[in-house]
């Protein structure tokens, strides 16, 4: 498992705890929005997810969705102040505020965590990390891992704000350091990063460098199971 999405499965179960009367659950679909239910209800996903050397940093997008503003706030509220009290890599907080329309309101934040790199020589081993394409294994120096970001809204018939904002359906990941020859070859295939549980799919390059780094998009993430 991915350190960002450990620390956000983490964050939900502790929301969970501390907010019994909210739902919260994992977006791993980039088209998933409200549902009304007659309470408040939260979605997070990694929005973000950076490793270079032994320096890592990640950002988590959370939308908190619900029919009034006060309850949406203060789950909001109550949600930043359980990251700040039990993540001591938290680095930072985005919130904005809410968009209303045909009763329902929408909220969102993005916390911010940051590991600094050790203050090691400059002439030791470059560290790798495993990653897999299309099933085989290769290594990378690092990646940089971005989805999800939010991009337009849906908007109630005779509202001009929309009442929740929707994410992009596509990924984007770059590699650094990638061990692949001819990467340029591939089309249409698959991303794992490290140990996530979670497998990027319809993947094509956007760039590629003599050096070995290249972005990539991928059209979808789909969770694995069993691991």
């Amino acid at each position: 498992m991915g350190r960002a999405r450990e620390i956000l499965l983490g964050l939900l179960e502790a929301f969970r705890d501390a907010m019994p009367g909210a739902e919260f659950r994992e977006a791993l679909d980039a088209r998933e929005g409200f549902r009304p239910a007659g309470r408040v209800w939260v979605l997070g996903s990694v929005q973000k997810e950076s490793e270079q050397g032994d320096q890592w940093s990640a950002k988590l997008a959370f939308t908190v969705y619900g029919p009034g503003g006060d309850g949406v706030r203060e789950v909001l509220d109550g949600m930043i102040r359980t990251a700040k009290d039990s993540q001591p890599l938290l680095s930072g907080v985005e919130s904005g505020p809410g968009a209303k329309g045909a009763g329902a309101v929408a909220a969102g934040c993005v916390l911010s965590f940051f590991r600094p790199g050790s203050a090691g020589g400059s002439g030791g081993t470059k560290v790798t990390y495993p990653v897999e394409i299309d099933g085989a294994a290769y290594t990378v120096t690092g990646w940089k891992a971005a989805g999800g970001a939010f991009e337009g809204g849906l908007t109630a018939i005779g509202e001009s704000e929309p009442f929740y904002y929707k994410s992009g359906g596509e990924f984007t990941v770059e590699l650094q350091g990638l061990s692949m020859e001819r990467p340029e070859e591939l089309e249409g295939f698959t991303l794992r990063l490290g140990d996530q549980r979670v497998m990027y799919t319809g993947c094509r390059w956007k760039s590629l460098s003599a050096g070995g780094s290249g972005v990539l998009a991928a059209g979808g993430r789909i969770a694995l199971e069993g691991e």
